[in-house]
């Protein structure tokens, strides 16, 4: 009887060593195939890794320079982005997976990511979970231009307690397309458009634009030169993909499809200290057609805080981020800000007072 009561503890003790160790397995992020690709093994919800199913369509931003589009074998430093919370959003640490279905990708020399091949395909995944929800990626396109490529992404907002529960997983695919002559973003460092926003354009046919439009709506010209014009679109610009045309003087058109969505926010990146108790104002455009205060929502590391957005009075096409600063710790915090079912595609960040 002492022998089985000394085996049975011994047995105790191991399961009570391994067990950490099973849960924290995946820290390091789960081996490549688990964004929910076609040829994919699955994903890390409903218990694999994370208990749970996983929210489709949502809590993921895939940020391309340029909007959606790409040059044959040009390299982009693509940024990926955690906008969902876990199902404790007091708390949290994130992680990713992507692959696209075309093109190489290569991880940056920062030492937070890492790439492996599965099924003929690159896939790039975080090496430990982080408080920091975005991650920058580089993506060589394919050397020729065969059509859209499809990216698929899983991101992980975990609780940090080690045992999967209170972890959300999420999903979404994104598609780029091959790019026409002109090359559009928004200022700040914003790849997409919005209804309102300022929207710079780049290409070598620009010099006496007279004329833009955007989905058939035209865009006010507030600059022009050699090779860049700056615009305002319309408050009826359509969303979805649209046609962009630049007239220029002797009446001729350049095109080339763009990417508009309902918000595309851009925040003015260099932002004041911040201290309890203030009334914090960000600046930035791509707020999408405001007609009044807009509920927002702006994170301060871990802490999400209830925001409103508002056009900016007498400055067409910019927009405020206006939020109560809560007590915070001191020190550089990483910012995001959302409105609608976007956030900025900035890695920024603020000093708490």
């Amino acid at each position: 009887m002492a022998d089985f009561q000394t085996m049975r503890s011994c047995l105790l003790t191991l399961v009570a060593a391994l067990v950490p160790l099973f849960l924290l397995s995946f820290s390091t992020g789960p081996g490549p195939g688990r964004t929910g690709a076609p040829g994919d093994t699955g994903h890390c919800a409903g218990g694999s890794c994370h208990n749970g199913a996983a929210l489709p369509n949502e809590g993921i931003e895939l940020h391309f320079p340029n909007g959606p589009f790409y040059r044959p074998g040009v390299r982009q430093r693509l940024l990926v982005t955690v906008t969902g919370e876990t199902r404790e959003p007091d708390r949290g640490v994130f992680g990713f997976q992507l692959t696209p279905r075309g093109g190489r990708l290569e991880a940056l020399t920062d030492g937070r990511t890492r790439v492996s091949r599965f099924s003929g395909f690159d896939y790039i995944e975080h090496r430990r979970p982080s408080p920091e929800r975005s991650w920058e990626v580089d993506w060589d396109p394919p050397a020729t231009s065969d059509g859209p490529v499809q990216f698929y992404v899983a991101a992980n907002a975990a609780n940090d307690s080690g045992d999967g529960f209170g972890d959300q997983i999420y999903l979404r695919s994104f598609t780029a397309r091959p790019a026409g002559p002109l090359s559009v973003r928004q200022p700040f460092g914003g790849g997409s458009l919005s209804p309102e926003a300022w929207v710079e354009i780049y290409g070598t046919q620009l010099a006496g634009a007279r004329a833009v439009q955007v989905g058939g709506r035209a865009a006010a010209i507030a600059f022009r030169g050699a090779s860049q014009i700056n615009v305002r679109l319309s408050a009826e610009t359509p969303v979805g993909w649209q046609m962009l045309e630049v007239e220029s003087g002797d009446g001729s058109v350049v095109t080339s499809p763009v990417w508009v969505q309902a918000s595309s926010l851009s925040l003015f990146p260099r932002l004041e200290p911040l201290s309890a108790g203030q009334v914090a104002v960000w600046y930035g455009t791509g707020c999408g057609h405001l007609t009044g205060p807009a509920p927002a929502l702006v994170r301060l590391g871990p802490t999400t805080i209830a925001a409103n957005a508002n056009a900016s009075p007498d400055q067409p096409g910019l927009c405020q981020v206006q939020f109560a600063v809560p007590e915070l710790p001191r020190g550089e915090l990483p910012v995001q800000a959302c409105l609608g079912d976007h956030c900025n595609a900035q890695r920024i960040s603020v000093t708490i007072r």
